[in-house]
Parts: structure tokens; C-alpha cells; sequence
């Protein structure tokens, strides 16, 4: 009887550590609403993809660099194989669109 109180005591003294379900915490500032966004640099690179994607370009992870975002104007450099070009952007309504390719 005392070996299975001193397990059992071990047992409860280890339980903090087993959690059965982890459940996620809300993040200081704006709970789980706030984390659901994406950001405006992430729109600006769903744009640039869209671009690339309807002149048949593919992209890798770090084609995309010196993302910039202003207020409603955006910059980007796209690193082509041959070529990089910069890319400005311009928010129209709810959605970001190339607007000057330099």
C-alpha cells in the first residue's frame, strides 16, 4: 500500500507536465480575432504571386524582397533569374495591384 501512495504521489507531482489537450491562449492585445489577419505585407506578396503567376513566372520563397508598405502605396523588388524588377503597388478597394514596373 505504501509503494502505490508514493507512485501515485509521483504521479500527481508529474501531472502538470501531461497535458492532455494543450489549448491555445489568446495573445495579448486582440485575442484570436487580431491573429486571423493577415497582415498588409502578406497581402502585398499574395498580390506579387497572383502577378507572377499571369506572366507565367514561377516564384521561389526569396524572389520576393524589400517589401515596403505605406499607407495605400506598396514596393517590392522581384528577383528574376535574369532580371529583378521593382514593383509598385497601389491598395484599390480591398485588394493590392501592380500599378509600375520599373
Amino acid at each position: 500500500m505504501a509503494i502505490g501512495s508514493v507512485v501515485f504521489a509521483g504521479l500527481l507531482a508529474m501531472a502538470p507536465n501531461w497535458a492532455i489537450v494543450d489549448i491555445p491562449y489568446p495573445e495579448a492585445g486582440g485575442g484570436m480575432e487580431a491573429s486571423s489577419a493577415p497582415t498588409p505585407e502578406a497581402r502585398v506578396i499574395e498580390a506579387l504571386t497572383a502577378y507572377a503567376r499571369g506572366r507565367s513566372l514561377k516564384l521561389r520563397k526569396g524572389d520576393i524582397a524589400d517589401v515596403k508598405v505605406e499607407g495605400a502605396r506598396a514596393t517590392a523588388r522581384l528577383m528574376l533569374p535574369n532580371h529583378a524588377e521593382t514593383l509598385h503597388l497601389e491598395l484599390v478597394g480591398q485588394d493590392w495591384r501592380v500599378v509600375k514596373t520599373e
